[in-house]
């Protein structure tokens, strides 16, 4: 859980980019859009459970079970690639090259044991770190009661 938490903690640090959501969005908003697959507006254990799974054999192209460097920087770079063909040409590059680089480090955050891939368990702890960072009230589904206040921000 420790690791969980400094991983949780480093991946705040280093930004919620363009396509950073999709690795258990930090934004609330975000995350129940992303994560509710039953579109009834708020995200279960279960259902959390499910879309983790469904990314992570998603991006293992080559289905041995762990996401390589190559998997994990290429599904993030085709899915940053659709957002920036969306922004002026002027804002493309720099933009390529900071969300790269934090790819990279992201990568290196999730591989906790240092093996040259992410597991699925590895994969798995950095999003339950996450749903349970926004289920505030505990009650194991996120919503939109777990907006903290204004005045809490």
């Amino acid at each position: 859980m420790k690791t969980a938490i400094c991983a949780m903690t480093l991946l705040a640090a280093i930004g919620t980019g363009a396509a950073a959501a999709h690795a258990a969005s930090h934004d609330l908003a975000t995350f129940i859009k992303e994560q509710d697959l039953d579109g009834d507006g708020k995200v279960s254990k279960d259902e959390f459970q499910r879309g983790r799974d469904a990314e992570f054999a998603r991006m293992d192209r080559n289905r041995d079970g762990v996401l390589s460097h190559d998997e994990y920087v290429g599904d993030y770079s085709e899915r940053l690639e659709r957002e920036l063909a969306q922004r002026p040409e002027s804002e493309r590059a720099e933009e390529r090259t900071r969300q790269m680089r934090q790819a990279d480090v992201r990568f290196g955050v999730l591989d906790s044991d240092k093996s040259g891939g992410i597991t699925q368990a590895e994969f798995a702890a950095t999003g339950w770190g996450m749903f349970l960072r926004h289920d505030t009230n505990h009650d194991g589904f996120v919503s939109a009661q777990d907006v903290p206040a204004k005045d809490d921000a």
